[in-house]
């Protein structure tokens, strides 16, 4: 018996079991999406600190860096470059809003003169 046979005798089987591995994966890829933006708003803090203002390109550069070296290979087959810039972006926003509202996050990424 050929696979294409045997795929033909049994389409709505191998059907009903491609759509639950789709689900599967896309559950998995909305739990871990909620992980991956704590870690990513983590990581722009970081960044902002260590970079300081008006170097968004390197600070990027440097958070989608430290991603991609801290997610499981898994995980970069669930998430595209693109998917992973969006976040980021969206990560940036978030703690924009925090710097805006949280004057420890704010005292944290400023740099004291006397380190200057």
């Amino acid at each position: 018996m050929s696979i294409l046979d045997f795929l033909l005798q049994n389409w709505d089987s191998v059907l009903v079991i491609l759509a639950f591995l789709g689900f599967a994966a896309a559950l998995v890829k909305r739990g871990e999406t909620k992980i991956l933006k704590k870690i990513l708003f983590n990581l722009v803090v970081q960044a902002e600190k260590q970079f300081g203002g008006g170097t968004g390109e390197l600070k990027f550069a440097a958070v989608a860096d430290w991603i991609y070296q801290r997610i499981p290979a898994i995980l970069k087959l669930l998430f595209t470059e693109k998917d992973i810039a969006n976040m980021i972006e969206a990560a940036l926003e978030e703690a924009k809003r925090a710097w805006g509202t949280n004057e420890n996050i704010r005292t944290y990424i400023e740099v004291p003169d006397s380190e200057n």
